[in-house]
């Protein structure tokens, strides 16, 4: 989770850098995300390992096997969604839709806050987890209305500077940033799963 939740972090400075102009402090950020993103990918195959080799019940391994595999995919759709970026020109895009995505990136930065404590609570207090899981629920849905208002303003402003690819790229990226938010849900749904029959 420490992992997934830096690999948010670097992903909002590298937005917030390419919104600015800042292609230094971009490419240091997008390679914060890719590192994040690797020892993530390592750290999960490690405990994929312990877990198969482990003692425990099939469904508890399962669980954790799912738990695992949900929180890597919140670090690989944060480096996705980097790696997309780092291929169009954001600097030229309307302050209405840096706006917009910044926005995005913020509320990703804060559901993956709240469902790194909703993964912590799980071993030692299940009601507390599943009300942080329901939070991320709900930070979700706002990441989706925020990804509404992008698209609006993606249909309709103007992207001078952008060719068509350029601009299937920006259409692709916003997707990834409300992907990143989807694993969020995605991970607090197995935490509730597993709350539910701890409680």
């Amino acid at each position: 989770m420490e992992l997934s939740q830096k690999a948010v972090n670097s992903l909002y400075d590298m937005v917030e850098a390419a919104a600015e102009c800042d292609a230094e402090q971009c490419k240091r950020s997008y390679l914060s995300v890719s590192e994040m993103e690797m020892q993530a990918d390592e750290l999960r195959r490690r405990m994929v390992k312990e877990l198969t080799e482990g003692e425990m019940f099939p469904e508890e391994r399962d669980d954790l096997m799912e738990l695992v595999r949900a929180v890597d995919w919140i670090a690989d759709w944060s480096k996705e969604a980097g790696r997309i970026l780092n291929s169009i020109p954001f600097e030229k895009a309307p302050d209405e839709m840096k706006a917009a995505t910044m926005n995005m990136v913020r509320a990703n930065v804060d559901c993956v806050k709240v469902l790194t404590e909703c993964v912590r609570a799980l071993p030692r207090d299940s009601k507390k987890a599943l009300t942080l899981a329901n939070e991320v629920e709900m930070l979700e849905e706002n990441i989706d209305d925020l990804y509404g208002e992008a698209r609006k303003l993606f249909a309709s402003l103007e992207f001078p500077g952008f060719t068509t690819g350029a601009l299937i790229l920006l259409n692709e990226f916003l997707g990834a940033l409300e992907t990143v938010a989807d694993w969020c849900e995605n991970t607090a749904d197995i935490v509730r799963a597993i709350a539910v029959r701890q409680h």
